[in-house]
């Protein structure tokens, strides 16, 4: 059997005070039948308008909070970014915002280094988020940074591969189209071996993002990249 969550016990016991609360207002003012029906309707349509607006000013006030937090990620402040988006994951009742905070928690990690544990939180995360596109979307493409890192590029590609319809919706989105440069960079680089004009498009990529997280990860690219070089170098020598 299903266990209740909380906010539907209290719509619940809201429910009872309101039928309750018709009651005495029929009682009190004597209505007739036909009264009582139009009050039960207006009153009905007035009670799920009222949840409704609660609930979008509830979601929207908590993610402006979390998108206040998103410039510490840029500036490389994780343990700040965790300390403050899981307080939000710990406070919020809402499921959406609950895994959006989670989601949130794996960048952090992420910059941290900490990507096996990354990758465990966001595979955990899927039943949570695969009904939300825009969500779902940014948990592939975390997925897939953290498998790079991971230098699991056959997960990273099959994965990649996968997604290539829900990336395709949000690749010239403003918000998102530093993430995928950085992405297909990845890509090109780790599972196609496209070695050539990379490092100009890590420069070009430089100049266009300047956050101290996407210059780290500039940076590790150029390292892979120089690391490719030096073994095509060493078996040039051995052939020879």
């Amino acid at each position: 059997m299903k266990k209740i969550s909380k906010s539907m016990k209290i719509s619940i016991i809201l429910g009872v005070f309101f039928g309750l609360f018709l009651l005495f207002v029929k009682l009190w003012f004597q209505l007739s039948v036909e009264e009582m029906i139009r009050l039960d309707v207006f009153s009905s349509i007035a009670f799920v308008l009222i949840n409704v607006i609660i609930n979008i000013s509830y979601n929207l006030f908590y993610g402006r909070k979390i998108n206040t937090l998103t410039p510490l990620l840029g500036e490389a402040k994780y343990d700040e970014y965790l300390d403050k988006i899981t307080a939000i994951r710990d406070k919020v009742k809402s499921k959406h915002l609950r895994a959006i905070s989670e989601l949130n928690r794996t960048a952090a990690l992420t910059g941290k280094k900490e990507y096996a544990t990354a990758v465990e939180m966001l595979k955990e995360l899927e039943p949570r988020v695969k009904k939300m596109p825009s969500v779902e979307m940014v948990r592939r493409l975390n997925l897939c940074l953290n498998y790079f890192y991971l230098k699991d590029y056959e997960e990273a590609e099959t994965l990649y591969k996968d997604s290539e319809a829900i990336f395709g919706k949000y690749k010239e989105n403003a918000f998102y189209k530093k993430n995928f440069t950085l992405l297909d960079l990845f890509m090109d680089l780790c599972c196609y071996g496209k070695k050539e004009g990379v490092a100009e498009r890590i420069q070009e990529a430089r100049k266009l993002y300047p956050e101290k997280q996407l210059q780290e990860d500039f940076e590790y690219l150029e390292g892979l990249l120089e690391e490719g070089k030096e073994n095509l170098q060493e078996d040039t020598k051995s052939d020879i």
